[in-house]
């Protein structure tokens, strides 16, 4: 066998044992720098500062208020969910002076840039194991 042909087949075999362990990998799990079996979110695109991180997966509602540089007046914009669990986001609504549901963020979701749902999560809650923003945060 030819050293060119010896050459292109080690080569074959290490592109192909990097494109395994590439597919192995969850996308969540490597997006953004969050911990495995963590929520992390961010006031910012692209996870350029983690504003909040929770690993619980019990009823529990987080109001976004607290959190961030702005308390997320603008919302969500990069977010990633490594917990077995879908995490419930809400919005505060100034009108029905009550959090109100928007699409979850399901377990292994992730996005970068959220710039395309308008203020994703504003000034609003979220919660995991079904818990309701309107009940463990409002009194």
């Amino acid at each position: 066998m030819s050293l060119k042909r010896k050459s292109a087949i080690a080569l074959s075999a290490l592109a192909l044992a990097a494109a395994g362990t590439a597919v192995t990998t969850t996308p969540a799990a490597a997006e953004g720098g969050c911990p495995a079996a963590t929520l992390c979110l961010s006031e910012d695109t692209n996870y350029v500062d983690i504003d909040v991180t929770s690993k619980t997966t019990a009823t529990n509602c987080i109001a976004l208020g607290h959190y961030g540089e702005t308390g997320f007046y603008n919302g969500i914009k990069s977010y990633v969910n490594n917990l077995p669990v879908k995490v419930d986001v809400y919005y505060w609504s100034d009108i029905y002076k009550a959090y109100r549901p928007e699409s979850p963020i399901y377990s292994g979701g992730f996005s970068s840039n959220t710039t395309s749902v308008a203020f994703y999560g504003m000034r609003g809650a979220v919660c995991t194991g079904g818990g309701n923003p309107n009940i463990l945060l409002v009194s």
